[in-house]
């Protein structure tokens, strides 16, 4: 039996997911990890999605910080000169190959309402850029019918925008302390006519036609007026677009049904539908609907002295973690953690070197140093190493290098219990290494 999981499902749980966090219910951090090599060519795998991956990912995390804001987001869609868009349209689902909304250079936030046709209903390209903040729709002069939305703000760009997602959200209130892009998208959203049509779909151009055909829209709502257009040569009707009235377009209002009737012209068989808002409130009313917002975005910024977090050291997976837990089953709420074990030594013969492999001369336990800091040594075992304890009072010795000692305390844990929290997200990459001097933008998306 055919079925399919809804755009409104995808875009429920995105907003769930994001109030969750507003409301602080759970504590989110991003980590980071692996120091070793992903192989000799360091070639980075694809994760698996397994529970041993991310067994694999606990044991070479090294620190992990909270994140620091969260946001709806959408993929971004810059307008761009001689591009073909589509339209919003009602009886599509997902999103269609050509974008029905768009970014422009002001960070101002448009869907297109009715794509701009030549006379013979051939799509032609946006060379109009949308801009300003009109309520209402408007029409461009390349036929291009855009309504605004909202604006980006500088810090939620920064916080939020990548190459490929940017920000969306709804205005639910305003007050004397509200920014002039949050009075505007509130005034935006307060103005909107529900049950607007907003455009007319030509599904049949028929045949037969010597002259304009009268185009009626029959439905619950009032005062939403189109004209047809013809190719004389075909006889055909070749588009449909809402009336321009005056300075606004003829969309109507309180449309919750409406069938579009095309009589006269003197041919026949022409067909087409309209479109309604995706909601009851309106096109405009809640960007989230508009532009079907189904992914969050987690944003945190790791400074290069943030504690916890290693100098002149890399890392090659960054992870999303939700509610991590201390060793003492208490919730983790600090704003940086570390993730790695440690050992102190009670006499250094030979300088340790990081990243080096080191072996109890014991146990033979093994693991990667992941820091060095003067009696101590921080360290992740894997898989490869093996897990075997390693002992007080033993020998240590880097297993292809000078390093040697005697342990004085084998295992000090960190303030995080690695081995604990859900893991939400792996992003494997490239070794990134990380100096006083930089800082990584970490931004991770969920799409739902």
């Amino acid at each position: 039996m055919p079925a399919t999981i809804t755009d409104t499902l995808r875009q429920q749980i995105a907003r769930d997911f994001f109030e969750r966090f507003e409301q602080q219910t759970h504590n989110y951090y991003v980590a980071i990890g692996r120091s070793e090599p992903w192989d000799s060519n360091e070639t980075v795998p694809t994760p698996i999605n397994s529970p041993e991956d991310v067994a694999r990912l606990r044991d070479g995390l090294q620190s992990m910080k909270k994140v620091a804001a969260t946001s709806l987001v959408v993929p971004r869609n810059n307008w761009s000169n001689g591009r073909i868009y589509s339209s919003y349209d009602d009886a599509v689902g997902g999103y269609p190959t050509l974008p029905y909304y768009v970014k422009n250079d002001n960070n101002q936030i448009y869907v297109c309402l009715e794509v701009g046709r030549n006379r013979l209903g051939v799509a032609q390209p946006s060379v109009i850029e949308p801009t300003g903040s009109n309520n209402d729709s408007f029409r461009t002069t390349d036929g291009y019918v855009w309504k605004f939305m909202y604006t980006i703000s500088g810090s939620r760009a920064e916080k939020f925008q990548s190459s490929n997602f940017m920000p969306v959200q709804k205005q639910f209130t305003v007050d004397s302390n509200s920014t002039g892009i949050e009075l505007k998208q509130f005034e935006v959203q307060d103005s909107v006519e529900a049950g607007e049509i907003l455009n007319i779909v030509l599904l049949d151009g028929g045949s037969g036609y010597t002259s304009i055909p009268s185009v009626d829209i029959i439905g619950n709502g009032t005062a939403a007026r189109a004209i047809a257009d013809i190719d004389s040569a075909a006889g055909v009707v070749s588009r449909i677009r809402m009336a321009d009235s005056g300075q606004h377009i003829a969309h109507g209002r309180d449309f919750t049904v409406a069938q579009v009737s095309i009589t006269g012209g003197g041919g026949t068989g022409a067909t087409a539908r309209a479109v309604l808002p995706f909601s009851d409130s309106g096109v405009g009313a809640d960007a989230r609907i508009d532009l079907k917002t189904s992914s969050v975005m987690f944003h945190t910024m790791i400074e290069g002295n943030d504690s916890d977090f290693l100098l002149e050291q890399d890392f090659r997976q960054v992870t999303l973690i939700k509610d991590p837990l201390a060793h003492n089953g208490s919730k983790i709420t600090s704003n940086t953690a570390s993730a790695l074990d440690f050992m102190t030594l009670s006499s250094i013969v030979n300088a340790f070197t990081k990243d080096k492999l080191i072996e109890g001369q014991t146990t033979f336990a093994r693991a990667f140093i992941d820091d060095i800091d003067s009696d101590k040594i921080y360290y992740h075992q894997t898989k490869g190493t093996g897990f075997t304890a390693f002992q007080d009072g033993e020998i240590l010795e880097e297993v292809t290098g000078p390093g040697q000692g005697i342990i004085d305390s084998a295992l000090i844990q960190p303030e995080v219990d690695r081995r604990t929290g859900d893991v939400l997200y792996i992003d494997n990459r490239n070794p990134v290494s990380r100096t006083a001097a930089q800082a990584e933008d970490i931004k991770i998306i969920l799409q739902f």
